[in-house]
């Protein structure tokens, strides 16, 4: 098997995503990029320059759903015949008829305003132009495998950054095709979303995020292919690097919060007060994140006021 690594371009401030090409029978492509006319340019030459054409790929496996991972896979389905397989979680999210009502919900809870929920919707709006829905999706789950000529990869479900997110690990090769789980220069945002098994609770993002960053060092890769950015070699080092910075964030939310009681939209704009308006959703994604883990570790105490969630630390 012969293994590339392709930098598809996306409109997004994170840069390149790295898409996978596996190219042994069947041909299978780890994520897409999202749909743009610049990325499928740029796929499809990288795909030529590999010795493959886009008409090639018999599997598209998506490490997660959102657009600059997944958002080719309906167009590139359509070329080849390829079948598209995603964790059960991340497939609904790949449906024509996915909507944004269970968001509206959670975000008036953390104390969003009305217009700022209004933003965010527009916002997923122009997002969610690049990427188009898959109609059918093939589920793959932690322990399937993934069979080809010579080899098998086996999937790993990593929660964290999104409630499917999963990766392939190859126990010949101790490599590891991560997605968004793994980052060398930037730490995965714990996005806000709602639990699959119950859409009226929040997923609780950072606690599975760092269960599945142990996760990766138990099964000791040699070497992760990230889903930006340069491979990652040392899965200690960069599990460690992660808890620091977690304990860090923690720290500073206590410090936020003062002796005063605020709500996850107000604490978020202490915390991240020069974010950017198209970047707010990440910066309130991490807020709740940070606050749901110091409620799990008894750092802080969770009220209700009239319907919206109020955080203060314990003292």
């Amino acid at each position: 098997m012969k293994i590339h690594q392709l930098h598809i371009p996306t409109p997004f401030p994170v840069g390149p995503v790295n898409v996978t090409l596996l190219l042994e029978d069947p041909i299978t492509l780890v994520d897409t990029g999202p749909q743009t006319e610049e990325a499928f340019a740029a796929l499809r030459e990288q795909m030529r320059a590999c010795g493959a054409r886009v008409e090639d790929i018999r599997r598209i496996v998506l490490t997660h759903s959102h657009e600059d991972h997944a958002g080719q896979a309906a167009r590139l389905q359509a070329l080849s015949g390829a079948i598209v397989y995603a964790h059960p979680w991340e497939a609904d999210r790949l449906n024509p008829a996915f909507d944004y009502a269970s968001y509206r919900r959670l975000l008036a809870e953390l104390g969003a305003p009305e217009d700022v929920i209004a933003q965010f919707e527009a916002l997923r709006q122009r997002i969610r132009k690049l990427i188009a829905p898959v109609s059918e999706v093939v589920v793959l789950d932690e322990g399937d495998e993934l069979t080809f000529e010579q080899e098998s990869w086996r999937v790993v479900h990593t929660p964290g950054h999104t409630p499917g997110h999963i990766g392939l690990f190859s126990e010949g090769r101790r490599l590891f095709i991560a997605g968004d789980t793994v980052l060398k220069r930037i730490t995965p945002n714990p996005v806000l979303n709602p639990d699959p098994r119950d859409a009226h609770r929040r997923f609780p993002a950072l606690r599975h995020f760092l269960a599945s960053v142990d996760r990766l060092r138990e099964l000791a890769p040699s070497a992760i292919i990230t889903g930006h950015g340069e491979v990652v070699e040392d899965i200690e080092a960069y599990r460690h690097e992660i808890h620091r910075q977690v304990r860090q964030r923690q720290e500073a939310v206590r410090a936020a919060l003062g002796t005063q009681t605020l709500t996850p939209w107000e604490l978020s704009l202490r915390l991240f007060p020069d974010t950017r308006t198209d970047q707010r959703f990440l910066a309130l994604s991490e807020t709740i994140a940070h606050l749901d883990l110091a409620l799990t570790e008894g750092l802080v105490v969770r009220e209700r006021r009239d319907g919206v969630e109020c955080y203060r630390a314990r003292r």
